[in-house]
C-alpha cells in the first residue's frame, strides 16, 4: 500500500456531538468515527466541527409568548491513535466545545473542555492493500469509555441550563464500535456502526442511548506531489429519550438521516480533510407544541501521521 493511502485511512473524519436547544430536543451526539485507520502506526490531529439547531415552541398565544431558539455548536478535537501491536490500537479524543444559545427567552454561551473518550480497537482480520486490482478488506471492533470531565451543571440566573447545552453529561458512558472497509483497486466502501450506552449522572439524569450507522464510497487519485480521495455516502443516527429521576423527558431523542460529501488531501505525512453533511430526514421526538430542525454540518481536520514500521492498509 502506498504511503498516501495509508494516510487516508489514518485520518479520521469524526462527527461531533454538537447538540442542544431550549426545548431539550437536540440530543443526538453523532458518535461517528468515519474512516478508521487499519495500519499499525501512530497519528495526532486537530479537528474542527460546526453544527446548528433551530427550535420553536408554539404556546397558542393564550398565556405565554411563543418561544424560539437558534443554537450554534462548535468543537475542536485533539485526537489520535497509539498502536500497541499489529492487532490492537488505542484511539483517544479530547474535545474543546463552544456552544451558543440565542433564544427569545434565554441567551447562553458555554465554552470549555468536554468529556474525553478512549477506545481500544482489535483487528480480527486485515487482508492487506495494494492497487493491483485484488480484493481487499479489513475489520476493526472496539470498546471504550467516555469519561465525565466536562461541566454538566452550568446555571443561568440561578437555574440549570438545558441538559443538552452542557459541555459534558456528568456520566461514565460505554462505547462499542465496528468499522469495515472493502476495496478493489482504487475504489472502496467504508461502513461503520457505533453504540453509546449512557449511565445516570449525580443529578439522577440519564441521556438516552445513541446509535449510528454510516456508509461511504471513496476513490483514490494519486498525483505527482499530492494524493486526493473524494468520498460520499449516508449517515444515520438515532437516540432514545432522556430520563430525569426515571421520568421520561419530553422533546428529547429522535433520529436523522444525512448525506455526506467530503475529500481528503495528502502531502507526505500531513493530511487535511473536509466533510459536509446535509439532512435528508429528521424525526425528533417533539410534542404538539415544539418543532426542532437540525442544520447542515461541517467538519475540517488536520492530521500528522508517524509510523515506526511498514504497515498494511
Amino acid at each position: 500500500m502506498t504511503k498516501q493511502l495509508y494516510l487516508f485511512m489514518a485520518a479520521i473524519i469524526l462527527s461531533f456531538s454538537g447538540q442542544a436547544c431550549d426545548v431539550c430536543g437536540c440530543s443526538l451526539s453523532g458518535l461517528y468515527f468515519g474512516f478508521l485507520p487499519n495500519q499499525n502506526a501512530h497519528f495526532v490531529g486537530v479537528k474542527y466541527s460546526h453544527a446548528s439547531f433551530s427550535a420553536f415552541i408554539d404556546n397558542d398565544g393564550y398565556y405565554f409568548e411563543d418561544e424560539y431558539s437558534e443554537d450554534t455548536y462548535q468543537r475542536y478535537d485533539l485526537m489520535g491513535r497509539f498502536s500497541l501491536s499489529n492487532r490492537f490500537q488505542v484511539r483517544y479524543l479530547m474535545p474543546y466545545m463552544i456552544n451558543h444559545m440565542q433564544g427569545s427567552h434565554q441567551t447562553v454561551h458555554s465554552e470549555g473542555f468536554g468529556d474525553p473518550m478512549v477506545i481500544l480497537y482489535y483487528s480480527p482480520f486485515n487482508t492487506g492493500s495494494d492497487f493491483s486490482g485484488a480484493f481487499m478488506h479489513s475489520l476493526n471492533v472496539g470498546a471504550g469509555l467516555k469519561v465525565p470531565l466536562g461541566e454538566f451543571d452550568k446555571a443561568d440566573n440561578g437555574e440549570l441550563v438545558n441538559r443538552n447545552f452542557q459541555l459534558g453529561s456528568g456520566s461514565l458512558d460505554y462505547v462499542l464500535s465496528a468499522n469495515y472497509t472493502i476495496r478493489r483497486g482504487n475504489m472502496g466502501v467504508n461502513s461503520e456502526t457505533s453504540l453509546k450506552l449512557n449511565s445516570t449522572n449525580t443529578h439522577a439524569y440519564r441521556f438516552g442511548n445513541q446509535f449510528n450507522l454510516s456508509a461511504n464510497t471513496f476513490y483514490y487519485f494519486e498525483m505527482k506531489k499530492v494524493s486526493l480521495v473524494p468520498f460520499a455516502g449516508l449517515y444515520y443516527e438515532i437516540a432514545d429519550r432522556h430520563k430525569n429521576h426515571q421520568i421520561i423527558e419530553a422533546n428529547t431523542g429522535g433520529s436523522s438521516l444525512l448525506s455526506t460529501f467530503g475529500v481528503q488531501l495528502f502531502a507526505g505525512r500531513v493530511t487535511t480533510s473536509i466533510q459536509y453533511q446535509v439532512p435528508l430526514m429528521q424525526a425528533f421526538n417533539t410534542d404538539d407544541f415544539a418543532e426542532i430542525e437540525g442544520g447542515n454540518r461541517l467538519t475540517a481536520g488536520l492530521y500528522y501521521s508517524f509510523s515506526f514500521k511498514k504497515n498494511q492498509m
